[in-house]
């Protein structure tokens, strides 16, 4: 895909997602290993629970990239981030994690998709002290999510 040697520019990285309409790009040296057209935290939150071996070294393409994403990158093991767009929360995360950070856009916090707010999965870790806390609050939102759409989910009236 690239020339082994080459170190992925940011123009490289933007063209990848912006190109084959991707939201997030996983890359081990030079292969793309993962990819997704999908919307919002699910494919990284996906992948770091079902396959994280792919994340360990690996770089992250993003579009959006929050502090619920940088907490699973970093838990994760990603040598590098390149993102669309970061929150300033998000770049913290990484740069105190030691993952390598590259951007096109920073923004204070991610919108929700309704322009109205924080995006939920920021706001759900953004007091999170620190990136284990934050992962296991989306493990709870996640699985939470998981038991009420398969239609488990306990009644608490007996």
């Amino acid at each position: 895909m690239f020339g082994k040697d080459d170190l992925l520019t940011d123009a490289q990285l933007h063209e990848l997602l912006k190109d084959n309409g991707y939201t997030l790009a996983v890359l081990k040296g030079d292969q793309v290993v993962f990819h997704s057209q999908e919307r919002g935290l699910k494919p990284l939150y996906q992948l770091y629970r079902q396959q994280p071996e792919l994340l360990r070294d690996s770089v992250i393409a993003d579009k959006v990239t929050g502090k619920a994403a940088a907490v699973l990158a970093v838990l994760g093991g990603a040598k590098e981030v390149y993102s669309d767009l970061i929150s300033e929360h998000a770049f913290q995360v990484l740069k105190f994690g030691g993952v390598k950070t590259r951007y096109r856009g920073k923004a204070p916090y991610i919108i929700n998709r309704t322009k109205t707010g924080m995006c939920p999965m920021e706001t759900l870790v953004m007091d999170a002290a620190s990136p284990e806390e934050g992962a296991a609050r989306l493990i709870e939102f996640f699985e939470g999510l998981k038991e009420k759409q398969n239609g488990t989910e306990k009644n608490e009236r007996h």
